[in-house]
């Protein structure tokens, strides 16, 4: 079997290259979801309205203590001190211990950053930000550890000018940078993610960014700013962990953070200068200049449902509408922008968004059919075309 490679050899594969996996452990904890729609109804299960409760478990041999979030039937999901999400079996014995005394508590920068150096071994360091320990070659520098500071800093500003409610998030974030692309992929599979041509992923179930230091570099950085982008979403409240949020708004996110005129948002700045010039590129080569039906369609499909994100021909287009989407909202209707970003992060934990209340939500929000707003943001594609 060939080795997984991370250089993509056209527009769309370096669409899926750099940014696929940017979702790809939000969807496990959604099938608990599924299995708890079909449950909810039987009279003989049901869901506790009891406060999550302080269990023990046992990891790969270490016993850990974390706060169960949910259980059903066969599988609860636990949330570590780390921030890790675990999908557990209770009846299992040797994996779920049981409830434990005391609060929960996430774990201090300190003891996660010794239980890092224990996790990679003596070839690696840990370098603390702010906001971040950054698992890293020794001898990197601070090259990787200020990128992802500094992405969140700009993540966090440009939320907060918005009008988005952003918290201090519970844990120090972590991200990984492998010496190359082999030594990344083999951390996939030690956590059983199954992909391949990417340049870095965010896990939503590790709570981590992991990207390599090898390759194209400029590429490589794009795609740390997009997952960073993840990461901060997730851990700041703008979006949540554990809620149905749609693809297109957290894809949309991850897109528009991508450039590195992202930085740029003082008063007057020009906003031409953070365009993501690869979505607009393939927006013009699949739409031309927005004037038929085609990506009024297309958008009313990516807010109904995720499809459109499920692989070729689709994926790239679907990057691309959700990047000009949430560009368009960002830079020309703020109150908006942060309307949908605020409700679709507090919608009801392990509650499946159903394709009619999408609809209705962002119609209501943005004040029109998705067509009346399909026909706003190609006026402004064509401006932005120039």
């Amino acid at each position: 079997m060939p080795e997984p490679t991370d250089q993509p050899s056209s527009s769309t594969e370096r669409v899926q290259a750099r940014r696929c996996c940017g979702s790809v452990s939000f969807r496990r904890v959604f099938q608990l979801l599924m299995f708890a729609a079909l449950v909810l109804v039987l009279p003989a299960m049901s869901l506790s309205a009891t406060p999550p409760a302080l269990i023990r478990f046992n990891l790969n041999g270490h016993l850990q203590t974390g706060l169960e979030l949910i259980r059903i039937g066969k599988e609860s999901v636990v949330i570590g001190r780390d921030g890790a999400l675990h999908s557990l079996d209770p009846r299992d014995s040797n994996e779920y211990l049981g409830r434990a005394k005391g609060e929960y508590e996430p774990l201090g920068g300190a003891e996660l950053a010794n239980r890092l150096r224990r996790e990679f071994g003596d070839r690696f360091e840990v370098v603390a930000t702010k906001h971040f320990l950054v698992v890293q070659p020794k001898g990197r520098g601070r090259k990787w550890p200020d990128l992802f500071e500094k992405s969140h800093q700009i993540f966090v500003r440009y939320m907060t000018q918005r009008g988005v409610h952003v918290r201090r998030g519970r844990f120090p974030m972590v991200a990984v940078v492998f010496p190359d692309s082999r030594s990344m992929y083999r951390e996939f599979a030690r956590l059983g993610l199954d992909v391949s041509r990417v340049a870095g992923i965010y896990s939503n179930n590790t709570n981590r960014v992991m990207t390599h230091d090898s390759g194209h570099i400029q590429m490589i950085v794009a795609t740390v700013r997009h997952e960073a982008a993840h990461q901060s979403g997730f851990n700041s409240g703008v979006h949540s962990r554990v809620n149905d949020t749609p693809r297109w708004v957290t894809e949309g996110i991850g897109q528009l953070f991508e450039p590195a005129a992202m930085g740029n948002v003082r008063a007057g700045s020009d906003s031409r200068s953070r365009i993501n010039r690869e979505s607009l590129h393939q927006l013009t080569k699949t739409y031309g200049r927005f004037d038929n039906t085609t990506f009024a369609r297309d958008l009313r499909r990516l807010v109904i449902d995720d499809r459109l994100f499920d692989g070729e021909p689709s994926i790239g287009n679907a990057y691309a509408i959700a990047w000009a989407m949430m560009f368009y909202l960002a830079e020309r209707e703020p109150q908006q922008f942060a309307s949908i970003l605020n409700h679709t992060a507090g919608r009801p934990a392990f509650k499946t968004y159903e394709r009619h209340e999408r609809i209705a939500d962002f119609e209501r929000i943005v004040g029109g059919s998705t067509a009346d707003f399909a026909k706003k943001l190609a006026a402004y594609l064509r401006h932005l075309q120039g």
